[in-house]
């Protein structure tokens, strides 16, 4: 489930999404919606099946000034890769509480006095979850040095532009990829809109607790007039998944 991981923000709680309409007169074709019905179909089935597929869907159909909306959530907003023993900072998103503390490069030390080891972070010892606005002191490693640094839990509101979407396709191990099951459930179309709407089922293993998950997910597609995706988001179970993995969202 690596396609997953690389695309991790810690922490993921909430998957909704809300995007602007197309607010145009003119309905798209017949034609044209069903080539764009059988390119969310194309992305949701490499997406779940094959690396290599996926990034050429990717490459293919979404637009150059495209972005993918993974979710709302309340955290920090930064991107590291969990599959790294050092959670190494990746990039910072844009209008997150983590703007000016933290910059791409970072390593974090400890958080809140825990030491950010791998372990630390499987385990659940180490935690990024907490209400908005509280606090959090960590110290991370800069130009090789220990540097102090504090903010506070937000609302994060990410966004991935084409080129993000593509690195983290291609740091993703192909080994490693894909569902243990899925199916598309039902397809919907809105032609004013040009947008298409995939319902899908999964299952998938967890690498680090080996434990099966399940869950219905809703992929929106806004398609721009030339056939490209444009903005793409879903909701999904998210609560649901953490239970199944043995987790619960506690005050």
């Amino acid at each position: 489930m690596n396609f997953i991981k690389t695309l991790l923000i810690v922490p993921l709680l909430l998957s909704v999404q809300i995007f602007a309409g197309h607010h145009e007169d003119a309905q798209v074709s017949k034609k044209d919606m069903m080539a764009n019905i059988k390119t969310a179909k194309s992305w949701i089935d490499a997406g779940y099946t094959n690396k290599d597929d996926f990034l050429d869907v990717v490459k293919k159909h979404m637009a150059d000034d495209g972005y993918n909306y993974p979710g709302r959530f309340i955290g920090f907003g930064f991107n590291f890769d969990p599959s790294n023993d050092e959670m190494v900072v990746d990039w910072v998103i844009e209008n997150s509480p983590a703007v000016g503390v933290l910059q791409s490069g970072d390593t974090f030390v400890s958080v809140g006095g825990i030491p950010a080891s791998r372990e630390n972070r499987e385990n659940g010892v180490l935690s990024f979850t907490g209400l908005p606005g509280q606090p959090v002191k960590a110290v991370v490693k800069r130009d090789g040095k220990e540097v102090d640094v504090s903010f506070k839990r937000g609302l994060v509101n990410p966004r991935y532009t084409k080129a993000q979407v593509m690195d983290n396709i291609e740091s993703a191990d192909a080994e490693d990829w894909g569902a243990d099951e899925y199916k598309i459930v039902e397809v919907a179309a809105n032609r004013k809109e040009n947008v298409v709407y995939a319902w899908t089922w999964h299952k998938f293993t967890d690498d680090i607790t080996g434990l099966q998950f399940e869950e219905n997910q809703v992929t929106r597609f806004q398609f721009n007039d030339d056939g490209q995706v444009i903005a793409r988001g879903d909701m999904s179970e998210e609560a649901l998944v953490q239970s199944q993995l043995g987790f619960k969202v506690s005050r």
